[in-house]
Protein backbone atom coordinates (compact mmCIF):
# COMPACT_ATOMS: atom_id res chain seq x y z
CA UNK A 1 0.00 0.00 0.00
CA UNK A 2 1.26 3.86 -1.02
CA UNK A 3 1.86 6.07 1.99
CA UNK A 4 -1.56 7.32 2.84
CA UNK A 5 -0.28 9.94 5.07
CA UNK A 6 2.07 11.42 2.98
CA UNK A 7 -0.37 11.38 -0.50
CA UNK A 8 1.74 8.68 -2.35
CA UNK A 9 -0.51 6.33 -3.38
CA UNK A 10 0.57 4.06 -6.85
CA UNK A 11 -1.48 4.94 -9.65
CA UNK A 12 -4.83 3.42 -10.55
CA UNK A 13 -5.59 2.72 -6.61
CA UNK A 14 -7.13 4.71 -4.30
CA UNK A 15 -5.91 5.32 -0.10
CA UNK A 16 -6.08 1.98 1.79
CA UNK A 17 -6.21 -0.22 -1.93
CA UNK A 18 -4.47 -3.31 -0.99
CA UNK A 19 -1.99 -3.42 -3.97
CA UNK A 20 -1.70 -7.39 -4.05
CA UNK A 21 1.94 -7.15 -5.20
CA UNK A 22 2.17 -10.95 -4.42
CA UNK A 23 -0.89 -12.38 -7.05
CA UNK A 24 0.88 -8.91 -9.16
CA UNK A 25 4.13 -10.87 -9.71
CA UNK A 26 2.10 -14.22 -10.05
CA UNK A 27 0.24 -13.05 -12.85
CA UNK A 28 3.41 -10.90 -14.93
CA UNK A 29 5.35 -14.48 -14.44
CA UNK A 30 2.43 -16.27 -16.27
CA UNK A 31 2.26 -13.73 -18.52
CA UNK A 32 5.63 -14.11 -19.38
CA UNK A 33 5.02 -17.84 -20.22
CA UNK A 34 5.61 -19.59 -16.85
CA UNK A 35 2.97 -21.95 -15.82
CA UNK A 36 1.25 -21.02 -12.35
CA UNK A 37 0.01 -23.95 -10.84
CA UNK A 38 -0.90 -23.69 -7.40
CA UNK A 39 -1.20 -20.90 -4.72
CA UNK A 40 -0.50 -22.02 -0.95
CA UNK A 41 -1.46 -20.10 2.19
CA UNK A 42 1.54 -19.89 4.90
CA UNK A 43 -0.92 -19.80 7.98
CA UNK A 44 1.00 -17.97 10.80
CA UNK A 45 -0.68 -18.63 14.33
CA UNK A 46 2.01 -16.34 15.85
CA UNK A 47 1.38 -13.44 13.46
CA UNK A 48 2.83 -9.91 14.12
CA UNK A 49 0.66 -7.88 16.02
CA UNK A 50 -1.41 -4.85 13.56
CA UNK A 51 -2.95 -1.81 15.85
CA UNK A 52 -5.83 -2.07 13.03
CA UNK A 53 -9.20 -1.11 13.57
CA UNK A 54 -11.01 -1.03 10.22
CA UNK A 55 -9.56 -4.99 9.14
CA UNK A 56 -8.30 -8.16 10.25
CA UNK A 57 -4.90 -8.95 11.35
CA UNK A 58 -2.89 -10.44 8.74
CA UNK A 59 -1.46 -14.04 9.82
CA UNK A 60 -0.69 -15.19 6.08
CA UNK A 61 1.46 -14.78 3.02
CA UNK A 62 1.58 -16.68 -0.55
CA UNK A 63 3.52 -19.53 -1.97
CA UNK A 64 3.02 -19.53 -5.36
CA UNK A 65 3.96 -22.85 -7.42
CA UNK A 66 5.22 -21.88 -10.91
CA UNK A 67 6.82 -24.11 -13.87
CA UNK A 68 8.65 -23.55 -16.85
CA UNK A 69 6.48 -25.99 -18.80
CA UNK A 70 3.19 -28.48 -18.27
CA UNK A 71 6.01 -31.40 -16.85
CA UNK A 72 7.68 -30.66 -14.08
CA UNK A 73 9.57 -32.40 -10.90
CA UNK A 74 7.41 -32.67 -8.26
CA UNK A 75 7.63 -35.55 -5.56
CA UNK A 76 4.57 -35.55 -3.79
CA UNK A 77 5.79 -38.48 -1.77
CA UNK A 78 8.21 -36.44 0.00
CA UNK A 79 5.47 -34.34 1.14
CA UNK A 80 2.90 -36.06 2.21
CA UNK A 81 1.09 -35.34 5.34
CA UNK A 82 -0.54 -37.32 8.11
CA UNK A 83 -3.98 -38.39 7.78
CA UNK A 84 -6.25 -37.17 10.68
CA UNK A 85 -7.54 -39.58 12.98
CA UNK A 86 -11.64 -39.31 11.82
CA UNK A 87 -10.02 -39.69 8.07
CA UNK A 88 -7.70 -42.78 9.48
CA UNK A 89 -10.70 -44.84 10.75
CA UNK A 90 -12.93 -44.03 7.77
CA UNK A 91 -10.07 -45.74 5.89
CA UNK A 92 -10.25 -49.04 8.33
CA UNK A 93 -13.85 -49.18 6.64
CA UNK A 94 -14.41 -51.23 3.51
CA UNK A 95 -13.96 -48.39 0.88
CA UNK A 96 -13.68 -50.16 -2.21
CA UNK A 97 -17.00 -52.11 -1.72
CA UNK A 98 -19.06 -48.66 -1.38
CA UNK A 99 -20.71 -46.71 -3.85
CA UNK A 100 -19.23 -43.03 -2.78
CA UNK A 101 -20.91 -39.69 -3.79
CA UNK A 102 -22.73 -38.87 -7.37
CA UNK A 103 -23.33 -35.09 -6.01
CA UNK A 104 -20.97 -33.74 -7.93
CA UNK A 105 -23.18 -31.86 -11.25
CA UNK A 106 -21.67 -33.50 -15.01
CA UNK A 107 -19.51 -36.05 -13.09
CA UNK A 108 -18.93 -38.77 -15.89
CA UNK A 109 -16.15 -40.92 -14.55
CA UNK A 110 -17.85 -42.70 -11.59
CA UNK A 111 -18.76 -41.91 -8.31
CA UNK A 112 -16.56 -40.21 -5.85
CA UNK A 113 -14.82 -42.25 -3.25
CA UNK A 114 -12.30 -42.09 -0.52
CA UNK A 115 -8.44 -42.24 -1.89
CA UNK A 116 -5.56 -42.57 0.61
CA UNK A 117 -3.27 -45.52 1.88
CA UNK A 118 -4.57 -45.07 5.71
CA UNK A 119 -1.97 -43.04 7.17
CA UNK A 120 -0.93 -40.63 5.05
CA UNK A 121 -2.64 -37.98 2.50
CA UNK A 122 -1.60 -35.74 -0.10
CA UNK A 123 -0.67 -32.20 1.27
CA UNK A 124 -2.89 -29.80 1.43
CA UNK A 125 -2.45 -25.98 0.50
CA UNK A 126 -2.73 -24.38 3.83
CA UNK A 127 0.46 -24.68 6.06
CA UNK A 128 0.11 -23.92 9.31
CA UNK A 129 4.02 -23.20 10.18
CA UNK A 130 4.71 -20.59 13.40
CA UNK A 131 7.30 -17.44 12.58
CA UNK A 132 10.69 -18.37 13.77
CA UNK A 133 13.43 -15.67 14.95
CA UNK A 134 17.10 -15.61 13.60
CA UNK A 135 19.40 -14.13 16.34
CA UNK A 136 21.65 -13.20 13.72
CA UNK A 137 19.29 -11.11 11.44
CA UNK A 138 17.23 -8.00 12.32
CA UNK A 139 15.16 -8.66 9.43
CA UNK A 140 11.74 -10.73 9.00
CA UNK A 141 13.72 -14.59 8.47
CA UNK A 142 11.44 -17.65 6.62
CA UNK A 143 11.36 -20.42 9.09
CA UNK A 144 13.32 -23.23 8.21
CA UNK A 145 10.42 -25.64 8.07
CA UNK A 146 8.25 -23.72 5.64
CA UNK A 147 11.25 -24.22 3.10
CA UNK A 148 12.12 -27.39 4.01
CA UNK A 149 8.89 -29.04 1.62
CA UNK A 150 9.15 -26.31 -1.20
CA UNK A 151 12.92 -28.14 -1.40
CA UNK A 152 11.52 -31.87 -1.00
CA UNK A 153 8.65 -31.63 -3.42
CA UNK A 154 10.38 -29.28 -6.15
CA UNK A 155 14.28 -30.52 -6.70
CA UNK A 156 15.58 -34.27 -6.34
CA UNK A 157 18.52 -34.95 -4.10
CA UNK A 158 21.87 -34.20 -5.83
CA UNK A 159 19.67 -31.40 -7.65
CA UNK A 160 20.11 -27.61 -7.34
CA UNK A 161 18.11 -24.76 -5.45
CA UNK A 162 18.24 -21.52 -6.33
CA UNK A 163 17.14 -18.43 -4.44
CA UNK A 164 17.80 -14.91 -6.28
CA UNK A 165 16.96 -13.64 -2.20
CA UNK A 166 19.65 -15.16 -0.02
CA UNK A 167 18.51 -13.15 2.87
CA UNK A 168 20.23 -14.75 6.24
CA UNK A 169 20.50 -18.06 4.28
CA UNK A 170 17.56 -20.05 4.79
CA UNK A 171 17.62 -22.08 1.83
CA UNK A 172 20.75 -23.16 1.75
CA UNK A 173 20.96 -24.18 5.32
CA UNK A 174 17.74 -26.45 4.82
CA UNK A 175 19.00 -27.66 1.27
CA UNK A 176 21.95 -28.33 2.40
CA UNK A 177 20.35 -30.48 4.83
CA UNK A 178 18.76 -32.17 2.80
CA UNK A 179 21.82 -32.94 0.10
CA UNK A 180 21.32 -30.71 -2.16
CA UNK A 181 23.38 -27.91 -3.48
CA UNK A 182 22.06 -24.62 -3.40
CA UNK A 183 22.78 -21.21 -5.76
CA UNK A 184 22.01 -17.67 -4.23
CA UNK A 185 21.86 -14.40 -5.10
CA UNK A 186 22.44 -11.54 -2.76
CA UNK A 187 22.95 -7.50 -3.08
CA UNK A 188 23.89 -7.11 -0.08
CA UNK A 189 27.36 -7.56 1.32
CA UNK A 190 26.15 -7.85 4.98
CA UNK A 191 23.73 -10.35 4.48
CA UNK A 192 26.66 -12.49 2.83
CA UNK A 193 28.77 -12.21 5.80
CA UNK A 194 26.14 -13.18 7.74
CA UNK A 195 25.02 -16.27 5.08
CA UNK A 196 28.64 -17.26 5.23
CA UNK A 197 28.48 -17.30 9.28
CA UNK A 198 25.46 -19.68 8.98
CA UNK A 199 26.94 -22.00 6.74
CA UNK A 200 30.21 -21.79 7.96
CA UNK A 201 29.43 -25.27 10.12
CA UNK A 202 28.74 -27.05 7.27
CA UNK A 203 30.18 -26.08 3.83
CA UNK A 204 32.75 -23.58 2.48
CA UNK A 205 31.84 -20.04 1.93
CA UNK A 206 29.58 -18.94 -0.48
CA UNK A 207 30.65 -15.90 -0.79
CA UNK A 208 34.03 -15.84 -1.26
Amino acid sequence: MGNVHSGLVPEGLKPKDLVGIPWRVAFALQADGWYLRQDIIWHKPNPMPESVTDRCTKSHEYIFLLSKSSKYYYDHEAVKEKCSEATIERFKQDIQSQTGSDRVPFKNNGNIKAVGDGELRNKRSVWTVNTQPYSEAHFATYPTKLIRPCIKAGCPKGGVVLDPFGGSGTTAEVANELHRDAILCELNPEYCKLINKRLSLTQLEMFP
